[in-house]
């Protein structure tokens, strides 16, 4: 072997300066570290069911002679470990070269009832050697070893070279504790508790950064708030939340509460486009297949009055099995509180949360609602409706505890905010509501003879160098249809072609908007003026323009597009049909008002987090950022209607189109 060194980098999220695997003798020679109950050499061929997979020989392995490259787009490469039958506490290290490896440690146990699977992920530790090798290092994670539990250490890798990987005993055991969610103080410090369990956090993060190098890293995510984040809109009225958020990270005691913290940080720039990939998740107690949309529970509010500040939340769809709630049924209070409330106070819980920048839409909480259930709440009270006889029984409190487990047969539809899809065939499977296949469009199930009305069921504003997904559907309609229904009631975005273009055949050609560039943040959104506005408008109109419509747009085609939760070019595409003419009108709510674009930054194993960034400038020097496109008409499904299968926006909008006068001239 060659002679090698090794020496400490100061990295983000860097791990005491003296921390590396095993040891190096002068020679450069590496020993795992005799304390040590697992060592892999990474000397033996890789199972044959690791394609992508090669061993390599080589006089530079850190230990041996050979090492892994790991060159997998999709499935793991998983390996194997024993560890003592005894209840302990771990460290893992492992060494990577060439090309960044995510790797973990899962701890799974029998199902008897005892604590639930754990998992340890790996992240740099700031320890390299001279010939390229670097460190990657677990913080301690507890294993109850008496349970005879299955442990699996898995790698990820695009061209990564990996060796010399040692589990080590290191800290105090740390028993799994049952708690009772969202917030129990049983779990005591770095451990927090969902699904019924409380979690340790430390295992799950990178190292707590030392107090020598953590303004450094608090410095780096308040430069790239201060520096990507928003337009003027969010930066006025989210920013200081966020960075004063990560202005009291400095003290935090434990790497969870440190890294939890900076997550937090991200929830509050409360953005429809800013977000976080959480590396890790955890599976729920009781399972719930049920849709919830933000709807009028008219038929129940004698015995549950409406919230004055937010929607009634509805059952909308369920699965054919592992539930007893059904269409209209309703969702009064999870944990006692508003169900759309309960979901947006857990930012600081929830790694997936999830906001729009319009302060007054919620329908991202509601879509969120089954799987933020099953984790962090104790109960929720619902009403079971009756369409035999339009009532509804008195609230009934559940404990999520006592929801039905899972079986392994459940299906679990997606919570597209559409109770139906009326184009029979043509559209989406109505069991799995998997609307992304699309777009679904066709003759609606309820155009009488000669009426030609035509649906579209759909979820992006996207075009790519693949084509145009839309085009024929587009060219059906406007080939053959008297009268259009455009459900966009899940708006995923997309980019400003795809939202151009779907405007094109409904109105007159027109620029209504310039776009901002990225990086126009600091030291102009923060200091703004109409003036300023207008002149920037002027600035950016010739190269960054949003046109809208086409030199023969069908305007003599009345056009009612449904919206439920819109976003991003699912924001652009409304605003470019709002007020174009007669012939268009908008149903349902309004949208999130995410008129941006991002960045995307990440760290080690998957954990990425976008950061929102630009506005959209309207001609007379306001901006769009934060405010959500009005419908024409705000409506949202009734309790009524949806117990009895009716679909309220969709039946609205075709009796405007049915009914209107000026839409055909």
């Amino acid at each position: 072997m060659q002679r090698r060194s090794w020496l400490a980098t100061i990295i983000l999220a860097s791990a005491s300066a003296t921390a590396h695997a095993g040891t190096f003798d002068p020679n450069g020679d590496f020993s795992f570290d005799p304390a040590a109950v697992v060592t892999f050499g990474f000397e033996e061929a890789p199972p044959q069911s690791a394609t992508g997979v090669k061993l390599v020989h080589a006089g530079d392995a850190v230990d041996g002679a050979s090492y892994w490259n790991v060159n997998v787009d999709q499935n793991s490469v998983d390996v194997s470990i024993a560890l003592p039958s005894t209840d302990a506490s771990y460290v893992a290290r492992v060494f990577a070269r060439t090309n960044r490896l995510l790797a973990e440690i899962d701890v799974s146990y029998p199902k008897d009832g005892g604590s639930p699977a754990t998992q340890a992920h790996f992240y740099p530790s700031g320890t390299v050697t001279s010939d390229g090798w670097y460190e990657l290092v677990t913080n301690p994670f507890s294993v109850q070893g008496s349970r005879k539990p299955t442990a699996v250490f898995s790698v990820y890798a695009n061209g990564a070279d990996v060796d010399a990987l040692e589990v080590v005993p290191s800290g105090a055991y740390r028993a799994a504790v049952a708690c009772s969610p969202p917030v129990d103080p049983a779990c005591g410090p770095h451990a927090f508790c969902e699904s019924g369990w409380c979690r340790d956090g430390n295992p799950l993060v990178p190292p707590l950064p030392p107090p020598s190098q953590r303004g450094d890293v608090i410095g780096y995510f308040r430069a790239r708030w201060q520096n990507y984040f928003g337009g003027r809109f969010s930066r006025v009225t989210y920013l200081p939340n966020a960075t004063a958020t990560l202005d009291g990270l400095y003290d935090a005691p434990d790497a969870w509460t440190f890294w939890n913290g900076v997550t937090t940080s991200i929830h509050r720039l409360h953005d429809w486009h800013t977000t976080v990939n959480a590396p890790f998740s955890f599976g729920g107690r009781g399972l719930l297949p049920v849709c919830f949309v933000e709807g009028d529970a008219d038929l129940s509010h004698g015995a549950a009055p409406k919230d004055p500040n937010y929607y009634d939340v509805l059952v909308s769809h369920v699965g054919p099995a592992g539930t007893d709630l059904k269409p209209g049924d309703r969702l009064v209070a999870v944990n006692g509180m508003h169900p759309i409330a309960f979901v947006e106070s857990l930012d600081a819980l929830d790694w997936g949360m999830w906001r729009a920048d319009d302060p007054d839409t919620h329908a991202e909480a509601v879509e969120r609602m089954s799987s933020v259930i099953r984790r962090w709440a104790t109960n929720i009270t619902v009403m079971h409706c009756d369409s035999s006889n339009d009532t509804c029984a008195a609230p009934q409190t559940i404990a999520v505890a006592d929801l039905p487990v899972d079986d392994g047969s459940y299906t679990y539809p997606y919570c597209d905010h559409r109770p139906l899809y009326h184009l029979g065939a043509n559209g989406p499977n109505p069991v799995t509501h998997n609307s992304y296949n699309g777009p679904f469009y066709g003759v609606v199930d309820e155009s009488q003879p000669g009426e030609n009305i035509y649906g579209m069921v759909w979820n992006d504003a996207y075009l790519d160098n693949s084509g145009n997904a839309y085009q024929p559907a587009y060219d059906e309609l406007t080939a053959n249809a008297d009268a259009v229904v455009l459900d966009h009631r899940l708006g995923n975005g997309g980019d400003v072609p795809g939202a151009t273009y779907l405007t094109s055949p409904w109105r007159a050609e027109a620029t209504i908007a310039a776009n901002t560039p990225f990086d126009l943040t600091i030291g102009t959104f923060d200091s703004w003026t109409s003036n300023l506005g207008q002149q920037l408008y002027q600035d950016y109109l010739p190269n960054d323009p949003y046109p809208v419509g086409s030199a023969s747009p069908h305007t003599n085609v009345p056009v009612a597009l449904l919206l439920a939760r819109d976003g991003s070019a699912s924001d652009w595409f409304p605003l470019g049909m709002q007020g174009s003419g007669p012939n268009v009108r908008l149903f349902g709510r309004h949208t999130a008002g995410a008129f941006s674009s991002y960045f995307v930054f990440d760290y080690y194993d998957n954990w990425t987090w976008r950061i929102a960034s630009g506005d959209l400038l309207m001609p007379d020097g306001s901006t769009h950022l934060g405010t959500g496109v009005p419908t024409d008409e705000e409506i949202v499904p009734l309790q009524s209607d949806l117990m009895h299968g009716r679909d309220t926006a969709y039946l609205r909008a075709l009796d405007w189109i049915r009914t209107c006068t000026t839409c055909r001239q």
